[in-house]
């Protein structure tokens, strides 16, 4: 080994990740919580948007903004509108991704015995 330097061959292995699943409806979790997000900021625009309103009708008192496009009372109730039907859509779907996984479940359930061993399934005729 005279005047050679050595080389160190290191192999690092890593373990397996989690298997990512190819099924629809698989981020329900996530939309579940941004209709829930989009619920309470449509509550918050619609509130705004009825201040405005009720300030033009001369109810309600100074609105915070006094001039521009977030001073119109429209801006804020079709914003409102717009992230409440985002919350709808959210929830549709993860109430679809619930139903299909259901279903599967419940698939799952008629194929294997209570022991876990796969049913046999038998016809009358």
């Amino acid at each position: 080994m005279e005047g050679k330097s050595a080389f160190m061959v290191v192999k690092i292995r890593f373990g397996r990740g989690p298997v990512v699943a190819r099924r629809k409806g698989k981020n329900s979790r996530l939309a579940l919580l941004g209709s829930g997000f989009l619920t309470l900021v449509s509550i918050c625009l619609g509130s705004l948007g009825l201040w405005r309103l009720f300030q033009d009708v001369g109810i309600a008192g100074d609105f915070i903004f006094r001039d521009g496009i977030l001073s119109h009372w429209q801006v804020w109730i079709a914003s409102a509108a717009l992230s409440w039907w985002a919350c709808w859509r959210l929830s549709q779907y993860a109430k679809q991704a619930h139903q299909m996984l259901s279903a599967e479940v419940e698939v799952a359930d008629l194929t294997t015995d209570d022991d876990g061993s796969p049913a046999s399934l038998a016809a009358n005729m």
